[in-house]
């Protein structure tokens, strides 16, 4: 007997509203200065080999041109599989008008996935593989649009646009090899930002994600900032967890975050919920 199941294959952050650009390449060039920052998520803390993400971006605009630039390095591991990702994004914006611009954008680069047999451990005892190493090299690439005004802002991206084929073995049983390869991802994002008080800032926003065979899941998400120093929320996405997260910028210079999933669907059994702490720095100011 066999079975497949359906599953995401990109990294999920619970403060996606602080690094855009890891979703979405239009993003890139979006502010009038240099951004470098640092994500480690934690997943389902309390299952073994529960995947964990580390992921390292870098963004900036020209000086004179209406275009930005990026790059994107992650490490995303679950147990004996790990995929590790380098990319370089370029963003073209185009200025209309009320203040509002449009963007175009796309990530080209490198994304290696690996097996480590040694890791796994088979219920019969006479499986026998002849590699203890699996490893596909193959190209990837992201395309996105994003709308952006004063209060206002939506986005839209698509990824693992190759859909490559993750050669494992040569498996001459197989009637269909559809499901080892990398599917398309689509994150839509919008949301509104307004000020509510003298130094109290609003942004609420939404995000619906979408992968082959798979459910929508939906996130909403209410962050408030006060004297653009101090600032938390609160998230829920749909039949997962529901996240809280806070965090402080000195000086807006430095920004350092922390936020905890709390998990509510069946999981929860075995599951602690999901960490993730981001460290961001700005510099070079247009």
């Amino acid at each position: 007997m066999a079975s497949t199941s359906f599953a995401q294959q990109t990294p999920l952050y619970s403060m996606y509203m602080f690094n855009e650009f890891a979703y979405n390449p239009a993003v890139a060039g979006k502010n009038d200065y240099y951004t470098a920052q640092i994500n480690n998520r934690y997943q389902f803390v309390g299952i073994k080999n529960a995947p964990v993400t580390a992921t390292l971006t870098l963004t900036g605009k020209h000086s004179s041109l209406p275009m930005g630039w990026g790059g994107l390095i992650y490490n995303d591991s679950q147990g004996a599989f790990s995929k590790f990702g380098v990319y370089g994004a370029y963003a073209y914006h185009i200025s209309l008008p009320r203040i509002s611009k449009l963007s175009f954008g796309f990530n080209v680069g490198l994304v290696k996935y690996d097996i480590d047999m040694t890791k796994i451990h088979f219920l019969d005892d006479e499986t026998n593989l002849t590699e203890s190493m699996y490893t596909s090299i193959r190209p990837d690439a992201t395309f996105g649009m994003y709308f952006d005004t004063q209060h206002y802002f939506i986005g839209a991206s698509l990824d693992q646009l190759f859909n490559n084929k993750i050669e494992v073995y040569n498996d001459t049983l197989a009637v269909d090899n559809t499901f080892n390869r990398f599917k398309s991802h689509l994150n839509t994002m919008a949301g509104a930002r307004f000020n509510i008080a003298k130094q109290v800032k609003s942004e609420t926003s939404v995000v619906a994600r979408k992968v082959y065979a798979a459910p929508w899941q939906i996130e909403v998400s209410e962050c408030l900032t006060y004297a653009n120093t101090l600032w938390g929320g609160l998230s829920y996405r749909t039949e997962d967890a529901v996240v809280l997260f806070l965090g402080y910028t000195y000086r807006q210079l430095l920004s350092f975050g922390y936020s905890y999933d709390i998990t509510y669907s069946a999981l929860k059994q075995k599951s602690r919920g999901a960490h993730e702490v981001f460290l961001s720095i700005k510099f070079n100011k247009k």
